[in-house]
């Protein structure tokens, strides 16, 4: 038995194979492999340039993908004449079938930096106050699909990181459903953002009377966009809507992302303007204290 670290150059990966030669091997039994596992190294904190962060990609391998590298290696063996180095030509193989099965490397995304003045997004203004008038160069135009355009100013908060995963949220005032499409499809306009592995958005709108529209969406972080909107109902914010944007490190953080999402969500809402700082603390210490 050995175990085999082969590097997938072109998929920048390392798969590693787990193999057990029968004592009849090369020339009446084939290699018998056992998947181990894939590494992405495009995620390796050895090689990345700071200020970067490098999303991760999930490699895995299927019950129709072992099944496939299986017959393949029992087919070399069958059908090659060098029985005794068959699993070099079958590795040769697997780089180029899991080329076409597995995502390729994303591009690292360069990370916001607290304090600076360019917006992430031509369509956000980081850092101005939502109490402030906004210039026309610094609102998002929404979709105009019924005659009407929407004037939406976008504040984008500071980055919270822990363990390589960063978060950031983007805070938008917002009356009806549809700004909150408009101000959502505008933040995916940019790049960095849309290729984020989450973008938990929550809002709270008051509609006529005493009735509140209220809606959320964890995008893949379970429960998450749950507690955000619990966060907003705790602050009682109405005619807002928080979207929380997640870069995921390649480290699980357990119930701590749920802090740093929630940390994230206050500080911008206490930084644009529309939340007291007395307000956001009295609300942290209640929600310690359970």
């Amino acid at each position: 038995m050995f175990i085999l670290h082969a590097p997938l150059d072109a998929m920048e990966a390392q798969v590693d194979v787990r193999f057990y030669l029968p004592e009849s091997y090369p020339s009446d039994s084939p290699p018998i492999f056992e998947w181990i596992g894939a590494k992405d190294i495009t995620a390796d904190i050895n090689t990345n340039k700071p200020g970067f962060i490098y999303p991760s990609r999930q490699l895995i391998l299927s019950h129709e993908m072992r099944r496939a590298a299986s017959d393949e290696l029992c087919r070399a063996w069958r059908d090659d004449m060098c029985k005794d180095v068959v699993i070099y030509g079958w590795i040769t193989w697997l780089s180029e079938y899991l080329s076409g099965q597995w995502p390729l490397p994303l591009d690292p995304i360069p990370l916001p930096r607290d304090g600076d003045a360019k917006s992430l997004s031509r369509n956000t203004c980081q850092g101005q106050s939502l109490n402030t008038a906004p210039s026309s160069a610094n609102v998002m135009k929404g979709k105009d699909d019924i005659g009407r355009s929407c004037l939406t100013p976008i504040f984008t908060g500071q980055t919270f990181e822990m363990k390589k995963s960063i978060f950031v949220a983007h805070v938008a005032r917002v009356t009806t459903a549809e700004e909150v499409v408009w101000v959502r499809d505008a933040l995916m306009e940019d790049k960095k953002i849309a290729q984020a592995t989450h973008n938990i958005l929550a809002y709270r709108i008051r509609l006529d009377g005493d009735s509140i529209s209220q809606d959320n969406d964890d995008d893949g972080e379970t429960a998450a966009g749950k507690r955000l909107g619990h966060l907003l109902q705790m602050l009682g914010a109405e005619n807002i809507m928080v979207v929380v944007t997640r870069w995921y490190g390649g480290t699980h953080l357990g119930p701590d992302r749920f802090k740093l999402i929630s940390n994230a969500a206050r500080q911008a809402l206490t930084a644009s303007g529309y939340l007291e700082p007395a307000k956001s603390n009295a609300v942290y210490k209640r929600s310690t204290q359970k």
